[in-house]
């Protein structure tokens, strides 16, 4: 479930134990980007600026203008894609990302039985990076702890979920 980073920060420091029990293997944080901020607030809105829809058909993320959102990477039970989590900007995917410059069916991570993450554009038409660099449709790229990911023009940073409770830790403090 899409949650804001402020929900995981608030369990994170109420019940640390029992919240790094229940975290997926892997999460994508999306954070807007200061732009979004100016335009959201009815300032013009020219072409470098990108707004990121949340499950919604509105121009701004509705789960929390300027806040960051968790995406779990996570296997929905009613997605029959069997090779991998799914991401895209329609509703049957495991990870959506509503934004007209996300395909349908986008991209999919798999994790391999030693507990990396790889991630595979499907031949999606904006493209997936890793770290910058685009993805050859349908050919695997591993990911690690901390990388930027770009579906179409929606940046995210990929977390493990020990990487993810680091951050947390950071932002809560000892």
């Amino acid at each position: 479930m899409v949650e804001l980073l402020s929900l995981h920060i608030g369990r994170f420091q109420r019940e640390r134990a029992d919240y790094e029990r229940t975290l997926p293997a892997a999460l994508l944080v999306f954070s807007p980007a200061p732009s979004m901020l100016s335009a959201a607030e009815g300032d013009d809105e020219d072409e470098t600026h990108h707004h990121f829809k949340t499950l919604t058909n509105v121009s701004t993320p509705m789960l929390g203008v300027g806040e960051p959102i968790v995406f779990p990477v996570v296997k929905n039970q009613e997605n029959a894609f069997g090779r991998g989590i799914t991401v895209g900007r329609t509703g049957n995917n495991d990870v959506v990302l509503d934004d007209g410059t996300v395909s349908r069916f986008h991209a999919w991570f798999q994790r391999e039985t030693d507990g990396r993450f790889i991630l595979t554009d499907a031949g999606s038409k904006n493209g997936s990076y890793v770290g910058g660099v685009r993805l050859t449709p349908r050919r695997p790229s591993p990911i690690t702890d901390g990388t930027r990911l770009r579906f179409g023009q929606v940046e995210v940073t990929f977390y493990l979920a020990s990487g993810f409770t680091k951050i947390l830790s950071r932002r809560v403090g000892p």
